[in-house]
């Protein structure tokens, strides 16, 4: 044997020897709770879930962005969309002293549409009309609401015929509108002189202060489409600027010479913008959807169908006592939930018109729904779940429902009943706003705000007969 080969031999037993010298000095207290055997169980639960596909007659219309238009889609359904809203004032009113009222010339509403924010036939052409209101709006407001009573039909504000393509521009004022289609409504002079001088009046401006006592003199607009059919989009911000001109003296080559200049008077023209609509002050969709035969039929057959604006919704029941039951069959006495996922598949109906799916889905406990929009809340793993829809899996995937698997373990453990609102949840397409925060090795999203979604038209076929529940807790046999 070479000495290298006997070397190794020794390198290897020495640890060994001193382990051995020193095993009387090893205390075997706690010993007991590293010996034994810990076995994972990670389910995948394919399951047809319990639903229901229920009627929404009516739903909370309240967000800053706004639909306008009709459209008529056989797979859809006709939709009519309108709005009101109040609007917010500027505090001051940032023009020079040098223009007085006879330098005013118009006011005009600014509505602005994303490009590609729409449904249907960007070509079509549309009329719009704006109204003042005549009285404030109620705070109890939903798609429902009727107008009539709130404004004066034969005194329109402002009326506008549009489009909701910027082809029609030439090359300039197409490059100008960037991502953006600006709808302009000519309110007139009255108005702006008006504002104007109510703004230069210092008992007067007061008003401008305050919403609430700036909607008391002008309780806010309503804006319905007056004509036109086959488009819906989707109003983003609504602006509205008063105009006025000055003259500027502009330093100009004199005509008929080579190097002689001169300052010539020349009428300019500028902007402010003094009232908008913001998330400050009430503003509501006025949405009115008559579902479709052939969605109506679909849900017959058994389907689950949700649309929106709108329309249908499904509530369904979350099968939590299976989990349970499956859960304590596998228990020893150490086991720990590591993991609660749960996956909706769904799909499109297919359809001319692009119509989709809805882009977030909330699931929400159903006697917690109502709550949870009226408070602005945002999902708390408890009650409220929300879930991307993921393109190339076609389902919703709604992560760390831990938290609540555990809460009604631990009721269920103390002999209570688990009760059915517990368990019944609601599918309701949502916006989502979130914050992601940088840690120092890693980032954590916030969701900041969970609305309704309103967006645009979507039809949503949820396969609640392919739900998928991943379920996985560790147990440990102790010897």
């Amino acid at each position: 044997m070479t000495l290298s080969r006997l070397f190794k031999i020794f390198s290897v037993a020495l640890p060994a020897i001193f382990m051995a010298s020193c095993e009387d000095n090893v205390s075997t207290i706690g010993g007991s709770l590293v010996n034994g055997e810990v076995t994972i169980t990670a389910d995948t639960l394919v399951t047809n879930i319990d639903a229901q596909t229920i009627v929404e007659n009516s739903f909370d219309a309240r967000t800053q962005s706004k639909l306008l238009g009709r459209l008529n889609v056989p797979e859809y359904g006709s939709l009519n969309c309108s709005f009101v809203s109040e609007l917010l004032s500027s505090t001051k009113m940032n023009i020079p002293d040098s223009i007085t009222a006879n330098d005013v010339d118009s006011m005009r509403m600014c509505l602005i549409v994303p490009r590609g924010s729409l449904t249907g036939d960007s070509l079509s052409p549309q009329q719009l009309k704006v109204y003042k209101l005549t009285k404030q709006l109620p705070s109890k407001i939903d798609n429902n609401f009727d107008p009539k009573g709130y404004y004066d039909s034969s005194n329109p504000m402002g009326i506008k015929s549009y489009t909701l393509s910027a082809i029609a521009k030439n090359d300039s004022m197409f490059k100008e509108a960037g991502n953006y289609i600006n709808i302009p409504v000519n309110l007139g002079k009255d108005l702006a002189v008006k504002a104007f001088n109510m703004y230069r009046d210092p008992e007067q401006s007061k008003v401008f202060q305050w919403p609430s006592s700036f909607n008391k003199i002008f309780p806010g607009i309503y804006v319905e489409q007056n004509f036109g059919n086959g488009c819906v989009g989707l109003i983003s911000s609504l602006y509205v600027y008063t105009y006025w001109h000055y003259t500027k003296q502009v330093y100009t080559k004199k005509e008929g010479t080579d190097d002689e200049y001169e300052y010539v008077p020349t009428i300019a023209r500028d902007s402010i913008c003094l009232f908008s609509s913001q998330p400050e002050v009430l503003s509501s969709n006025i949405i009115t959807y008559k579902v479709s035969d052939y969605i109506t039929n679909l849900v017959n057959e058994g389907k689950s169908i949700i649309t929106t604006p709108g329309g249908y919704s499904v509530k369904f029941k979350f099968p939590v006592q299976d989990l349970i039951d499956r859960y304590l069959a596998n228990l020893d006495k150490m086991s720990v939930v590591s993991l609660l996922n749960f996956e909706m598949p769904a799909e499109e109906v297919k359809n001319d018109y692009d119509i989709s799916v809805a882009p977030y889905m909330l699931m929400v406990r159903s006697d917690k729904k109502d709550e949870f929009f009226n408070l602005n809340k945002v999902p708390d793993g408890k009650t409220s779940f929300y879930a991307e829809y993921n393109k190339d899996k076609n389902s919703y995937f709604f992560s760390g429902m831990r938290a609540y698997f555990l809460e009604l373990l631990e009721k269920y453990r103390k002999g209570e009943k688990i009760e059915d609102s517990e368990t019944e949840f609601t599918f309701v397409p949502v916006i989502v706003d979130s914050e992601t925060v940088d840690g120092y090795n890693s980032s954590t999203t916030y969701v900041t705000r969970c609305a309704p979604y309103i967006g645009r038209p979507t039809i949503t076929n949820l396969e609640t007969e392919k739900a998928k529940i991943y379920f996985t807790f560790s147990r440990q046999v102790i010897e």
